[in-house]
């Protein structure tokens, strides 16, 4: 019996010297750094790049010359306080095709006025805006300056006379009072008439053809723009 319990002790010794004396094996540092990469590289996987520069490109040169177009005329104009930007002007078929969106006929002479839109004059909007500092006068306008012209419209005289040398030609209806639109500087022409033309019967609707001297006279007030285009000799044909 005793021969028993002395093996039974020397068996629960060994087994607690196996527990406790033993180190427990270590890791291995290859499962470690397999670890460590892979975490590195979930990151790197989830983290965006940095986007890479762009390359830039150079700007294109201005062109050396001011005229874009093949037709001059309208460049040498001297304007009150303003200046003429050049278009691209080209002589076809016998009129001139203006910047892609206009086409004007005629030779600006008496015997073959010019003949214009109020779409072209009032084009002058988009590049001659005193109040803002904006001071340039397009070249298919310029090009208009001190030549004949024709062009249709409403007419408004004077409302205290019966006869007028004077009258307003404009795109929009307006009696000079109360009736219509009044105009704005770019939508009409003030016109000093050859033969004074009658006007006895008021508050009418007129509208008629005028050819006369087209001019580009800005009349400016507190950098406000009241007037724009005006025409001298000119002569009315209307139609009731």
């Amino acid at each position: 019996m005793r021969t028993f319990w002395i093996t039974i002790t020397i068996l629960v010794a060994a087994g607690f010297a196996v527990l406790f004396l033993i180190p427990a094996p270590e890791s291995s540092p290859t499962s470690e750094s397999e670890t460590v990469i892979s975490a590195a590289t979930s990151v790197a996987t989830l983290t965006p790049r940095p986007a890479e520069p762009k390359t830039s490109f150079a700007a294109e040169p201005a062109s050396a010359s001011t005229t874009l177009g093949t037709f001059t005329k309208g460049l040498d104009q001297t304007i009150k306080d303003a200046k003429v930007r050049p278009g691209r002007l080209v002589e076809k078929d016998g009129a001139i095709s203006a910047d892609g969106k206009f086409v004007i006929q005629g030779k600006g002479t008496k015997e073959s006025p010019y003949e214009v839109s109020w779409e072209l004059l009032m084009s002058a909007s988009d590049t001659y805006i005193p109040r803002l500092g904006e001071k340039e006068i397009p070249q298919r306008i310029a090009m208009l300056n001190g030549a004949y012209v024709r062009i249709s419209g409403f007419i408004a005289f004077p409302l205290i006379v019966t006869e007028s040398s004077e009258c307003l030609v404009m795109l929009n209806q307006w009696d000079g009072c109360c009736i219509g639109v009044p105009p704005s500087p770019y939508d009409a022409i003030e016109v000093k008439l050859v033969t004074p033309a009658d006007n006895s019967k008021r508050h009418i609707v007129r509208v008629g053809t005028l050819e006369g001297v087209f001019h580009i006279d800005p009349y400016v007030v507190e950098k406000w723009l009241v007037g724009l285009y005006t025409m001298d000799n000119a002569t009315l044909s209307t139609e009731m």
